[in-house]
């Protein structure tokens, strides 16, 4: 498997992405990957081929792995922006949308904005709202133990951090997803700690009828352990789908 890596010019912001098997763009539905908060292209390479062969994008958004981070500019609005940017980079028309923990924000953002571009959507363990990070949140963020292997000093820049927690304000989404008639998959953790409360995916059933949810089991929050397959598996389920 061939990884091609860009870096997209958002307004002077330089955004990351990498991208595989371009052979297969606009051949079958193209799927583009938003992280989680602190993460980066590199963190989903594993995933990229397990599910090949197909047209896979991750976008590595400002402040994380080898984008940019720029001083400021981190709102909800900044980060919609840098995905806008990657696909109009990639000129596709239509893909599926894959968010993970905080970038399901990211993704639904751009999803409501863009409801004609979304082929189907795949939610990861988080609810349709952009939380505001309080005060003491960088501090706390910084104490957790190493995500996915690798510690967040080597992640995010602290600057960054601090600039993600003073821009951040809290947006509900749950309205604005009846725009979106998409197929869409919805994956929870189920044992301590997960980002999506039952609540939540009562929510989602209100408002996205048509989602089909998953609870694994074994899980919490961390989708990807102890069993990154059963993730690659039914994701992979609903792409073939579509």
């Amino acid at each position: 498997m061939q990884l091609h890596e860009t870096m997209v010019n958002n307004q002077g912001v330089h955004i990351h992405v990498t991208e595989v098997h371009r052979d297969l763009k606009n051949k079958q539905a193209s799927l583009i990957i938003i992280p989680g908060l602190s993460e980066s292209g590199e963190d989903y390479i594993t995933m990229m081929e397990k599910l090949s062969p197909r047209h896979i994008v991750v976008v590595t958004l400002r402040g994380r792995g080898q984008s940019d981070s720029p001083a400021s500019g981190y709102t909800l609005a900044d980060h919609i922006s840098d995905i806008d940017a990657a696909i109009r980079h990639l000129e596709l028309e239509q893909f599926v949308l894959m968010g993970y923990s905080r970038g399901v924000s990211y993704q639904l953002g751009y999803a409501v904005q863009n409801p004609e571009r979304i082929q189907g959507l795949i939610i990861g363990d988080y609810p349709a709202v952009h939380t505001e990070l309080p005060a003491g949140w960088v501090d706390f963020f910084a104490s957790l133990p190493p995500w996915r292997g690798k510690k967040l000093s080597d992640r995010m820049k602290t600057s960054a951090l601090q600039a993600l927690q003073r821009e951040s304000s809290k947006a509900d989404m749950w309205n604005d997803l009846t725009r979106l008639t998409c197929p869409v998959l919805i994956i929870r953790g189920v044992k301590p700690h997960p980002g999506l409360s039952l609540e939540a995916v009562e929510q989602y059933k209100r408002v996205l009828p048509q989602a089909r949810i998953v609870a694994f089991e074994e899980h919490d929050h961390n989708l990807f352990e102890p069993d990154a397959d059963l993730f690659v598996r039914t994701a992979d389920s609903f792409l073939t789908s579509l």
